[in-house]
């Protein structure tokens, strides 16, 4: 069946997609640290280091990631890498953070390449609270050794009392992996195997065109080919199987996961002369000039605005304030001082999405 997200199903999406379509998982980066190099990882230069991430935030103590967690407004964490399992005391110390922090309904889910999950490793994941777990294996190299022991790894999940499931991506011309991996976890007992549209990054698409696959059109990142590989794998799954499957879509990303989340922040973050827009992004009105204390003094003395319309700064080089405020002293003011209206993510870095010149 089709979704309301822009993504397909058979039988029931699992809780950890539940909350994410809905824009309620805190996205946990606890290590770029990978025991695998696969071609397709999208991992940007800067996160493939040890290092660790609440959404966009960077993580330097625990209580960067429970502000996080609080301002997304969260009902769960999907916890990812890298291989989490390759700073696994790291991740442990996180899942038991978020749960005595937020409580045992608080959903966490995790991704592993199977790599390290020993029975030890997985035993201090499920004491610490894990409530889902899904694994990705080198499923398109099989001929490795590594691949050997992630599957028989896998294996050793099936001892504790949690929901196991696979996640890979639907890469073109490898449909019979992705069936033998759909077989091998069914006969294990596996509740659904989640298969994602494969996108290129700034990372990959060179190594993707050179390998002679295509974006589907100069507008999307999605590779031609892998939604209806995908698709051809939930129809036989639900024939051949009794796996929950999901092919999550890049539409589904950017246009449902992404926007639900930004619009669940915007509200806590948001400033009182910003508009939260339709898309969840924060509107308003900037004045750029040299010396921000100069301007400040001429807009409130001069241009008679009053002090609480307007914010400096000082990090961004700027006075925000009012959209309609911005405009009107666009035509208003003379000389160097340039006005804009701006649109931003409400995320910890603030990303800019559009700039308008008044």
């Amino acid at each position: 069946m089709k979704t309301p997200y822009f993504s397909f199903a058979v039988g029931e999406l699992p809780k950890g997609c539940q909350l994410c379509v809905r824009g309620e998982k805190l996205v946990l980066f606890t290590t770029g640290a990978c025991p695998r190099n696969c071609f397709y990882c999208p991992l940007s230069p800067w996160r493939r280091g040890d290092v660790v991430y609440a959404n966009e935030r960077p993580v330097k103590s625990t209580e960067d990631v429970i502000e996080e967690a609080i301002t997304q407004e969260a009902k769960g964490a999907g916890v990812t890498g890298g291989d989490p399992l390759a700073r696994l005391d790291r991740t442990v110390e996180y899942i038991k953070l978020l749960k005595e922090r937020f409580g045992r309904d608080f959903h966490v889910h995790l991704y592993t390449t199977g790599a390290l999950a020993t029975k030890k490793n997985l035993e201090k994941l499920y004491d610490a609270g894990l409530d889902e777990i899904r694994f990705h294996p080198d499923l398109f190299n099989p001929s490795s050794k590594l691949f050997r022991v992630e599957i028989e790894n896998i294996k050793n999940a099936f001892d504790f009392d949690w929901d196991v499931g696979g996640e890979i991506p639907a890469i073109p011309g490898q449909f019979e992996r992705m069936e033998w991996y759909a077989e091998f976890l069914d006969k294990l007992g596996a509740k659904f195997l989640n298969v994602n549209e494969l996108e290129y990054s700034e990372m990959t698409l060179k190594t993707l065109l050179e390998m002679g696959y295509e974006p589907v059109s100069d507008e999307s990142a999605a590779i031609k080919g892998s939604l209806e590989t995908g698709l051809k794998l939930l129809e036989w799954g639900e024939k051949n199987t009794s796996l929950s499957y999901h092919l999550c879509t890049a539409k589904l990303k950017d246009a449902v996961q992404l926007r639900n989340r930004l619009k669940r922040m915007a509200k806590n973050v948001a400033k009182p002369y910003m508009e939260i827009t339709e898309e969840g992004t924060l509107r308003f009105g900037v004045a750029e000039y040299d010396d921000l204390d100069e301007l400040y003094s001429f807009l409130v003395e001069e241009a008679e605005v009053p002090p609480e319309w307007l914010y400096i700064n000082r990090e961004k080089g700027r006075i925000e304030m009012p959209e309609e405020v911005a405009v009107e002293l666009a035509e208003a003011v003379e000389g160097d001082v340039k006005f804009f209206v701006v649109e931003e993510y409400p995320t910890w870095d603030r990303l800019e999405v559009e700039r308008t010149p008044l």
